[in-house]
């Protein structure tokens, strides 16, 4: 043992030369030590001085000073034991070494004996266990994080037979489909969905035919609540590995996720507000009707539906309105189509349907037809009654194009064709439509040049006092001399200039030579008349109307009050708030504000009063059969008076015979115009005209 002086004192019966087996150990390579009957280490040999440190720090001290406080009991107990004569084998300690590193320990001990055979002490030998320990704990650890893991896991994992039974599964599949791993018992396929069984079966089989390819498909489950949970699998074939010898499945539950990007998907193909397939949608389904009629030599059509003035809707009543009515004319589309045909909102009030593998026109116009009868009928919803009309162009495949674009663009060019012709109308698609097309395309790209090129020339139609009849007011009236095609008329360039927002720089090339003109004639001694022009829409409703207005009429040194505006009541009624501020910036700059066409649109007594104009326009409309309609006539002599009670000016327009004049004359209107006076004339002749007159 150590080289440490005995003590007798201690005992005198021990003497550790007397030791058994003391060579062996000495040398031995394990701890060894020997306690007293009052448990103090006495003895040691160099193992136990690795184990804790140098010995000679220990001799003396009670063995109970090195163990881990939670271990003193059971290093007491066995103590006890052995001196109770009992042998004591592998007891687990954990103790400290000087250096105060935590150590595990297995030890056992003996009874000591003297030379006389009383008992004198313990002999011990202990091992250093510490890092089989810290390995075993590592493992338990990680056995305990594997055991959590396949609970706890999003993900199923499954070991199939080659009969497709369930050799292994996780205990996660509780928290997927709520089974715990023994309430399944049989085939994977038992808990498949009745609709998907053959599919999944056929795949597995496919796995088991192909191991080189492993399979990914979404299945359907049963869950323990009786739900079917949508599965991610992905299934790989392990049957060579001899560990395994099996089909390896994986899954996790994708439901809620499938769910989103099926609603993602609805949205990205579908109208917000009709729910009806979007533009998107009808065009992929377009284009695959259109090969398959391609290949089996079929015919299809595209009906384009747009509602008429459905802005005026918007407006009027507001879009919470007009979206009421989309989706009650979402509906009636739908309730006339059949089964096959294919019904998209395109945008706004835009509509189309299409109808593949016809065999003849005959269904396509019957659709037609019955849905802008059907649109004869109101619109009933919450207390509103609204009545809507149709124009629809249809396009059919082959006569009508062979690819998706063409096909659009020429039910676009049709129903356009249809809105000319006549309200609530239906057209199809012929080549003149496209030759139309390509001439305003060709004159919409001639009109950006006019204003530069100096093309434009402004006419004047004299408006004749009813009572002297002498003129007393002129309307200037736009005219195009274009190169090649010579005088275009109004009634063509107008409408391209409107939809392409030349109207503007058009407009105010008009207002810029009437107030030139106007001027002209102040300097040349002509007498002073007022000088009235029509305003679209888009011009009245251009930002800074007002201000441009004004800086012309102070370029050209004219008083507003030569100018007169004329403007459509179905603008008013279309625009109110935003007209009824330009219309008071142009009377605080002195103009005239006319309203054109009075009697042909919505008409009310109301805006009289509120728009305060200083001239009513009567439609030509009105003048036509005023010689033959007492109606007609009735009518007139109402707005007359009511205009001479608000203080406006009556015009009665399109005039054409003595019939006409001697009736309109008789009711006091106060000015007439039209043919039978003059019809519209270059400035030159129209200034002959005022000298005759004056020479008169």
């Amino acid at each position: 043992m150590s080289d440490s002086n005995f003590n007798p004192s201690i005992h005198p019966d021990i003497d550790k030369n007397n030791y058994p087996y003391k060579e062996l150990l000495e040398n031995f390579t394990e701890a060894i030590y020997v306690i007293n009957l009052e448990g103090n280490f006495i003895d040691y040999n160099h193992g136990f001085s690795s184990l804790v440190g140098p010995g000679e720090k220990y001799l003396h001290t009670s063995f109970l000073e090195i163990v881990h406080p939670e271990d003193i009991e059971l290093a007491k107990k066995g103590f006890v034991q052995t001196l109770k004569g009992e042998v004591l084998q592998d007891e687990r300690l954990r103790i400290y070494s000087i250096e105060g590193n935590e150590k595990s320990i297995v030890t056992s001990k003996v009874p000591l004996f003297g030379k006389s055979g009383q008992l004198v002490g313990v002999l011990g030998i202990a091992k250093d266990i510490t890092t089989e320990v810290q390995l075993q704990s590592q493992i338990q650890q990680q056995f305990h994080q594997f055991r959590s893991l396949l609970k706890n896991s999003s993900s199923v994992n499954c070991i199939l037979s080659a009969e497709g039974n369930v050799m292994y599964r996780s205990p996660s599949i509780e928290k997927v489909l709520g089974y715990k791993p023994e309430e399944l018992a049989g085939p994977f396929f038992t808990i498949v969905h009745p609709d998907e069984h053959d599919y999944v079966r056929s795949r597995f089989e496919n796995l088991l035919e192909n191991p080189d390819k492993p399979q990914k498909l979404d299945v359907r489950l049963r869950h323990k609540e009786g739900n079917w949970r949508t599965v991610h699998v992905i299934a790989n074939n392990r049957m060579d590995d001899p560990h395994i010898e099996g089909v390896i499945i994986n899954y996790h539950d994708v439901t809620e996720m499938r769910e989103a990007q099926q609603k993602i998907h609805h949205m990205a193909y579908h109208d917000y507000l009709t729910d009806l397939p979007n533009r998107r949608y009808f065009e992929e389904q377009l284009e695959a009707e259109l090969q398959d009629a391609k290949t089996n030599r079929s015919k299809l059509a595209v009906l384009f539906i747009d509602i008429d003035r459905f802005k005026f809707i918007n407006d009027t009543l507001g879009h919470h309105v007009g979206d009421k009515a989309l989706k009650e004319i979402a509906e009636m589309l739908v309730s006339l189509v059949s089964e096959k045909d294919l019904i998209a909102r395109m945008a706004g009030d835009e509509f189309m349907i299409l109808v593949p593998h016809i065999e003849a026109l005959d269904y396509v116009k019957e659709l037609a037809d019955s849905i802008l009868k059907r649109m004869e009928s109101p619109i009933v919803f919450d207390h509103y009654e609204l009545f809507v009309t149709g124009s629809i162009g249809i396009s059919t495949y082959p006569e009508s194009g062979e690819d998706i674009s063409v096909i659009l663009k020429n039910a676009d060019l049709a129903m356009y064709k249809a809105k000319e012709t006549k309200e609530n109308s239906f057209e199809f698609f012929t080549p003149e439509m496209e030759e139309n097309s390509y001439k305003n395309f060709a004159l919409q790209n001639d009109l950006r040049r006019a204003i530069t090129n100096n093309e434009f020339e402004l006419y004047y139609q004299p408006k004749v006092s009813a009572s002297t009849e002498k003129v007393v007011g002129v309307e200037a009236l736009i005219r195009w001399n274009h190169p090649t095609l010579g005088m275009v008329s109004p009634g063509h360039f107008i409408p391209i200039a409107e939809d392409t927002g030349l109207i503007v720089p058009i407009g105010e090339w008009v207002f810029d030579a009437v107030c030139k003109q106007v001027k002209r004639w102040e300097n040349t001694g002509f007498p002073p008349l007022v000088v009235s022009l029509n305003f679209s829409a888009i011009q009245m409703l251009q930002k800074g109307l007002v201000t441009k207005v004004k800086n012309l009429l102070e370029k050209n040194q004219v008083e507003g009050h030569w100018i007169e505006v004329e403007m459509t009541e179905s603008l008013i009624l279309e625009h109110d708030n935003d007209i009824l501020n330009k219309l008071e910036g142009l009377k605080q700059l002195g103009i005239h504000i006319a309203i054109d066409d009075f009697g042909t649109g919505y008409s009310s007594l109301s805006y009289l009063k509120k728009y305060k104009f200083n001239t009513i326009k009567l439609d030509k409309s009105f003048i036509n059969d005023i010689h033959t309609s007492a109606d007609n006539q009735a009518i007139i002599t109402f707005i007359i008076q009511l205009s001479n009670q608000l203080n406006m000016k009556v015009v009665a327009e399109g005039v054409e015979i003595k019939e006409q004049h001697d009736i309109l004359q008789k009711l006091n209107c106060d000015e007439l115009q039209g043919f039978y006076f003059s019809r519209p004339k270059p400035v030159k002749e129209f200034e002959e005209l005022l000298l005759n007159q004056q020479q008169l």
